[in-house]
């Protein structure tokens, strides 16, 4: 997969820019405030068709500006063109021209995965965010995943509303249980499948960027034991019943794959507890590269890496191991505000472009 042009209108702090990119690794400079994370954002966008940064579409328009404009025209297999509109009253996404009516239709298509400072807070974060960054990685391989985990909310929203009845009434809160059971028996198994996938590389990677015998792993902690379907149903039945006075008397519903949380872990002991700040930001490259794989094994497409500034995190040697780790077939777009020795002294093709007050000011200059 690869992007080989990018337009932008009103979005952020671009008026109208295009940029076009290298099959392989791309450097995009710039002094701090110039739009760096914005260009990476407008592909985060098309990704996901929702910003990392904030949770309202319309801040991402350029202040003064009805709409904005995020066009990209990428490789895989086969040229294509994917577009997003965004207005004051949601968003049009479009492929190759031609509107989608669903937004599940669209994630996924230019799959990227975006490496960011603020990575590391997913440690100390609620068990929420971490299972955002789940849900976020699977949805964009599995449109069963999105339709389960869609179902699932709609599901639980309700049942807590029927716990809040003063006459609850127990054969429609079978239903929904019933209902509720089977979307989170897929629920289970994908992000089961998900944490084995990065479970049989992140360890390689961490290898490569700490240069040590460390292991690292991360476990899943379900709301229930993972097991055979039928078991699996049992148990999650039996949380049900079992807690069902809790849900009636907090009007809610106290478990279930809602709840569901990961935790990380070097040799055995949580990154969170006893890791430093430096082993932290290197576990969270490693569970970012290990992504790589697990999306080309549910997909046999090659992502796209988005690396926003944190080449400034690390040391020379920990910026060369991590550039390291990036195969020559994969597209790599990296923003920097300074050049760093390390992107000079490995041996890979660069397009560098630099950025100032939203506008390419300098053009493919090529090094090697």
């Amino acid at each position: 997969m690869i992007i080989k042009e990018l337009r932008l209108r009103n979005f952020r702090n671009f008026k109208n820019i295009h940029i076009t990119l290298n099959p392989k690794m791309n450097v995009i400079t710039g002094n701090n405030g110039q739009g760096k994370t914005n260009l990476l954002e407008s592909l985060v966008f098309l990704s996901t068709t929702k910003s990392h940064r904030i949770n309202d579409d319309k801040k991402l328009i350029m202040i003064g500006e009805d709409l904005a404009n995020i066009d990209c025209l990428y490789n895989d297999n086969i040229d294509k063109r994917i577009s997003a509109v965004i207005h004051q009253k949601g968003k049009t996404l479009l492929i190759n021209k031609n509107p989608v009516q669903k937004s599940s239709e669209f994630v996924g298509l230019l799959n990227v995965i975006l490496f960011s400072p603020s990575d590391i807070n997913i440690f100390n974060e609620a068990p929420r965010e971490r299972r955002k960054v789940i849900n976020l990685e699977i949805t964009k391989v599995s449109k069963k995943y999105i339709d389960s985990l869609n179902k699932y909310h709609k599901l639980l929203k309700e049942r807590n509303l029927a716990l809040k009845r003063e006459n609850i009434d127990n054969i429609y809160l079978n239903i929904l249980e019933n209902q509720l059971i089977d979307n989170q028996i897929i629920i289970i198994n994908e992000r089961n499948n998900f944490i084995k996938i990065i479970n049989e590389n992140i360890n390689k990677y961490f290898k490569k960027l700490i240069n040590d015998d460390l292991k690292i792993n991360i476990e899943y902690q379900s709301c229930i034991k993972i097991n055979d379907e039928l078991k699996m149903k049992k148990d999650l039945k039996d949380m049900y019943i079992n807690n069902f006075e809790k849900d009636k008397y907090n009007q809610l519903t106290n478990y279930g794959v809602h709840k569901d949380d990961i935790l990380f872990k070097i040799n055995d002991l949580n990154v969170n507890d006893f890791a430093s700040q430096g082993q932290r930001r290197l576990v969270v490259m490693a569970f970012k590269l290990s992504l790589k794989d697990y999306i080309i094994k549910k997909t046999g497409k090659i992502p796209i890496l988005l690396l926003d500034d944190v080449l400034s995190e690390l040391d020379v040697n920990k910026q060369t191991n991590l550039l390291n780790c990036i195969d020559d077939n994969i597209q790599t777009i990296i923003t920097t505000s300074v050049l760093s020795n390390s992107l000079k002294i490995i041996n890979k093709e660069l397009n560098i472009q630099t950025i100032e007050s939203g506008n390419i000011i300098k053009n493919k200059e090529v090094i090697k």
